[in-house]
């Protein structure tokens, strides 16, 4: 029964699985930017930039993400608001750009907040005596943060930001209250067609994780390869 469920909606499927990647695969990229940008604005000297880190981590980590999906959907029309979304819709082919954008805006806002923990925890767990060494030596600060600091931070939060990766993929899932028509959209609607949830449901279910530990083995991977070659990269 699942096989001809499946072949049935295979159009469906693929197009709700393909909206799921491109919600997870562009809000990691955009989280993990960002996250790294709000983590060091945390260990800023300056104190406005740490002020900054610490008050958007306790306002995007202590709103639930589905009101922060509501509240930018029904607030105003992303895309008249940043016009150049319109382009990047079409680029996507996204069929309703307003609230794949909104999704995805508040996916960002809150995973980046995790991220931004991860990456001053891996701040903090590097031995301030490497800085001082790299600055003994005549590195400049951006050196030190080359050199030193990123080729450490990475292999010691990679792990962390696995678990954060994965939170977005499963959290992604809540695009489907604003009408994206991801995996879990798609299962409600089969079910409203065909009576027949647990089938859909199973199916949604095989694909999460697929995506998932798809994602889990690739990290593993970076996390494998950061340790033998991270510092000459960064070299």
């Amino acid at each position: 029964m699942i096989v001809d469920l499946l072949i049935e909606f295979k159009s469906l499927i693929i197009q709700g699985f393909i909206t799921t990647v491109k919600l997870s695969l562009i809000g990691i990229a955009l989280s993990t930017i960002w996250g790294f940008i709000i983590g060091f604005f945390r260990n800023s000297r300056s104190e406005w930039l740490r002020i900054f880190g610490y008050y958007y981590v306790e306002l995007f980590r202590n709103i639930p993400l589905i009101v922060q999906i509501f509240f930018i959907y029904f607030s105003f029309n992303i895309v008249d608001v940043f016009p150049v979304l319109k382009v990047a819709a079409k680029i996507l082919h996204v069929e309703d750009p307003n609230a794949f954008f909104s999704a995805l805006i508040a996916l960002v806002l809150y995973t980046s907040a995790y991220i931004s923990e991860v990456v001053r925890s891996g701040l903090n767990a590097i031995p301030y005596s490497q800085i001082e060494a790299a600055m003994s030596l005549g590195l400049t600060r951006l050196q030190t943060i080359r050199y030193v600091i990123i080729p450490e931070l990475f292999l010691i939060i990679i792990p962390a930001l696995t678990n954060q990766y994965l939170n977005l993929i499963k959290n992604s899932s809540l695009a489907m209250t604003i009408g994206v028509a991801e995996l879990t959209f798609v299962t409600q609607q089969i079910d409203a067609e065909t009576f027949r949830g647990f089938e859909a449901a199973t199916i949604v279910t095989v694909l999460y994780i697929v995506l998932t530990l798809t994602t889990s083995f690739i990290m593993t991977l970076v996390n494998r390869w950061v340790s033998k070659n991270g510092r000459r990269v960064f070299a």
